[in-house]
């Protein structure tokens, strides 16, 4: 997501429904679980997935059978335990770029292609474009959360933030730890001077990604903000 140019607190105050949509979205966040969901790990293994490369997780159980292959959503739920329990900013980036190539993979030629075109529209700035595409990706599989968390991000562009929240509330319905749209939603809430809930927002992400350092900063002036209102 990119940061407005323009003042957003003007914009926001004349977003019809602008309230609901903060609100809603604040619940989907909140209603994300304290962990994640567990894998039955055993020894140590490559874990063949769609993710490109092996991931080696899990410690050794004796007597526990280890599945060979595991499933799109198990990997994920693999990566996300690493991501939160990574040791350093250079193995959690790696980690981040695995989970997000696997937000990115429709299992479908036509919406690769699709989405493809939606890249070259952004990139020439042609977002009506981008966004018509955007609109067939989601009616084509309302699943595929990286195509709401696009159009959320070309909403966001075109300064439309009551759109933005909306496709950013069904970013979170498919998969609620998917950081890139929860840091989209901080940031549309501390441009808007919704400091408190930006604040929770980005805690939040740093309960998911630790080591995200804009989540960090984001975190530490909203504290130093909220701080000098109080005091």
């Amino acid at each position: 997501m990119l940061l407005l140019s323009l003042g957003i607190g003007q914009v926001v105050a004349s977003e019809d429904g602008w309230a609901a949509k903060v609100t809603q979205a604040l619940q989907t966040a909140r209603g994300l679980p304290d962990g994640h969901p567990k894998l039955s790990t055993g020894p140590e293994v490559a874990l063949e997935g769609p993710a490109g490369g092996p991931a080696q997780i899990g410690r050794s159980i004796p007597d526990r059978d280890v599945p060979a292959h595991y499933t799109r959503q198990e990997l994920l739920d693999a990566l996300f335990l690493e991501l939160r329990d990574a040791d350093s900013l250079r193995n959690a980036q790696a980690i981040s770029r695995r989970i997000h190539s696997l937000f990115m993979q429709s299992g479908s030629h036509t919406l690769d292609l699709l989405m493809m075109r939606v890249g070259t529209a952004i990139d020439n700035k042609d977002y009506g474009l981008a966004l018509d595409l955007l609109d067939a990706v989601v009616r084509l599989d309302p699943d595929y959360v990286e195509g709401w968390n696009r159009r959320a991000t070309v909403h966001f562009m075109k300064e439309d933030l009551g759109r933005s929240l909306a496709d950013i509330e069904q970013v979170l319905r498919i998969e609620p730890r998917h950081f890139p749209a929860l840091s989209g939603f901080g940031m549309i809430l501390r441009q808007a001077g919704e400091d408190e809930k930006a604040l929770e927002v980005f805690q939040h992400v740093l309960s998911i990604y630790p080591l995200l350092e804009n989540a960090q900063d984001a975190v530490t002036s909203l504290r130093e903000e909220l701080w000098g209102q109080y005091h």
